[in-house]
């Protein structure tokens, strides 16, 4: 495997800095990992009940709990979920935090208030634009991964320079790194992924699927029509934009699809768009993570749930089991 090289100026930023990363899910050990291959030894910080530690044990990381960790690092790298984050600086005395790097993931929990480390802290914004699992394949294969990067505090007056080298030590090259605000990158990518990138892609599919089977095709087929696709169109759309997507289906797809897709989301769709804006970047969307995380992430175990039970993902496992029995490395050897 060709794995991503750190460059000399960042490794010399980064050579004399402990550093620590709280959490140990897809992005925790995605980001500890690929620090650990570009020659640093992160600690990793997880409570003493954490089902994640049966699996950092496994990757052969020192584990320390919370608190431990950030005291013995120089710089911490806030990998728990957004909804976390409060009540773990709330635990927190200012002095456990003073002098430090805080790195964070995504912009929500300082952009909105819900934590607020000392004034003496470097604030830094490192957001990888995808997936701690691709974030980590791509390393191991030698392929940049896209991030947004930022200050939120300037403390030591060395987080420019912390920020771009850490940011590269998990796989994002400078090259390859935007600068953005917390602000910018918080509201920014909740609503790419309400509106478009999952929400709004969920939600088409969902409507799709159903007009089919409500006008008498199968589940299948209609699995088959409106979602078993999106990724060859996805693919082509990266590469060549959607002009250059529409140049390379046939005509009778571009044709119908140029044809509709301004009547399917048209003004009265727009406006929804723009009334979801606001309650983000009002803060209604922080203030109900807020609240559903007090209540045990009650509302959102319910919606998950209830997605888990649909028949979208029950057409999806079906078809899934029937390709797989239809796989040639299925087969008796």
């Amino acid at each position: 495997m060709k794995k991503n090289r750190i460059t000399i100026t960042s490794r010399k930023i980064l050579a004399n800095k402990k550093i620590a990363v709280l959490g140990y899910g897809s992005q925790g050990s995605a980001q500890a990992k690929n620090l650990r291959d570009s020659g640093f030894t992160p600690v990793i910080g997880l409570p003493s009940k954490s089902r994640s530690r049966i699996f950092a044990l496994k990757d052969r990381f020192e584990i320390l709990s919370p608190l431990k960790a950030i005291a013995k690092a120089d710089m911490t790298a806030i990998l728990i979920p957004d909804h976390k984050h409060k009540a773990l600086f709330d635990s927190m005395a200012p002095s456990v935090l003073s002098g430090k790097t805080l790195v964070f993931a995504h912009g929500l929990s300082i952009h909105f208030g819900l934590v607020k480390p000392p004034p003496d802290c470097d604030v830094i914004l490192v957001a990888p634009h995808g997936p701690g699992l691709r974030l980590r394949e791509k390393y191991l294969t030698g392929e940049p991964f896209t991030a947004f990067v930022g200050i939120a505090n300037k403390s030591s007056r060395k987080a420019s320079e912390i920020a771009p080298a850490y940011a590269e030590a998990i796989g994002c090259p400078r090259r390859l790194q935007f600068e953005s605000t917390f602000r910018n990158e918080a509201i920014g990518d909740i609503f790419g992924e309400q509106a478009v990138l999952c929400g709004g892609l969920v939600g088409l599919m969902e409507s799709g699927f159903e007009t089919l089977v409500r006008k008498g095709l199968s589940e299948e087929a209609a699995y088959l029509e409106c979602i078993y696709q999106i990724d060859l169109i996805v693919d082509l759309i990266k590469e060549f934009g959607p002009a250059g997507m529409f140049e390379r289906i046939s005509a009778t797809a571009a044709f119908g699809s140029l044809n509709r897709k301004d009547s399917l989301f048209g003004a009265d769709f727009k406006k929804k768009l723009i009334s979801l804006y606001g309650e983000i970047e009002g803060g209604k969307f922080a203030d109900n993570l807020d609240n559903d995380s007090r209540d045990d992430m009650t509302r959102y175990k319910k919606l998950l749930s209830e997605s888990r039970n649909s028949k979208l993902q029950k057409a999806h496992e079906d078809l899934a089991n029937k390709l797989r029995r239809r796989s040639p490395s299925s087969g008796r050897r």
